[in-house]
């Protein structure tokens, strides 16, 4: 035992001599450590990042970028609990850490409490004006509390800052669609549209509207451009044979009720008779 204390008593010493204390080998490997863990994390290796970010957090308790990455990698696993404990540590140890206040927001709004998350994802928000993310995830989890107005503000609120984000955009004429304000959505939608015209859920976002409208020409024509990014969407098959029916496009109609059928015949039966019944007079025509 004494011989293991002079040991350590001349390490001690050796460091001092060296102008190094043993906290700041501890820190110096602490970073070494997190930045190990940073590298497996690029490469795919899980449990490898995993082992050194915790090490980096062992060595040095208050490193904030160990905690956040062990939190992600907990997140990626499944761990949302062990995550949730992590991306808290982060800001605690950084009270404006935007992604911080992010991801705990995230990680409440998958635990299905919207009603925890919302506050986080505020912060996050006043933070970082620009990150998008939390501006549609802050909207998301008002809209499941069924608070469409402030799910609107928030996205509105959002665009002020981010204004030419078409997912933002998007985002805001679903909550819109939901409000009962039609016009203002295809409105957004159009918007969306003429930043990224070929996205197939915007296209879908907008024809569901033009369709509950009756507006058939123009719901046919975002179904089709949809179905064209999305070929399997079996839902926008039906609707758009629907459409057909509505402009007495008899043949395009059967075409695509066939083509319904055969991609759900297997996994929705109920689905392929609907379609059938369709098909029964349209056919005897």
């Amino acid at each position: 035992m004494k011989a293991r204390w002079t040991l350590l008593a001349a390490l001690v010493a050796t460091l001092a001599a060296a102008g190094t204390s043993p906290a700041r080998v501890h820190a110096d490997e602490a970073e070494a450590q997190y930045r190990l863990a940073l590298r497996h994390k690029r490469a795919g290796h899980t449990e490898e990042a995993l082992r050194a970010a915790r090490e980096a957090a062992r060595l040095r308790p208050t490193h904030a970028g160990a905690h956040f990455t062990i939190g992600a990698l907990l997140r990626r696993s499944g761990d949302l609990e062990g995550a949730l404990r992590e991306f808290r540590r982060v800001v605690e140890l950084q009270p404006r850490s935007a992604r911080g206040y992010a991801m705990v927001g995230v990680v409440l709004a998958r635990l299905h409490r919207c009603d925890d998350a919302v506050p986080s994802l505020r912060r996050a928000t006043q933070l970082d004006h620009d990150d998008v993310s939390s501006w549609g995830n802050l909207g998301a989890c008002l809209r499941r509390l069924g608070h469409d107005d402030q799910a609107i503000e928030a996205y509105q609120q959002g665009l002020h800052h981010v204004p030419d984000d078409p997912d933002l955009l998007n985002n805001l004429a679903v909550a819109l669609r939901h409000a009962g304000r039609d016009e203002e959505a295809i409105e957004a939608l159009q918007a969306a549209l003429s930043r990224d015209p070929d996205q197939p859920q915007f296209n879908l976002n907008l024809a569901t509207i033009y369709r509950r409208l009756r507006r058939w020409p123009e719901a046919a024509q975002h179904y089709e451009t949809a179905l064209q990014g999305q070929p399997n969407a079996t839902g926008a098959m039906f609707d758009l044979a629907s459409c057909y029916e509505q402009m007495n496009r008899d043949a395009d109609a059967i075409r695509l009720y066939h083509r319904y059928i055969d991609a759900v015949h297997d996994r929705d039966p109920d689905g392929a008779a609907r379609a059938e019944e369709r098909l029964i007079p349209l056919e005897e025509n």
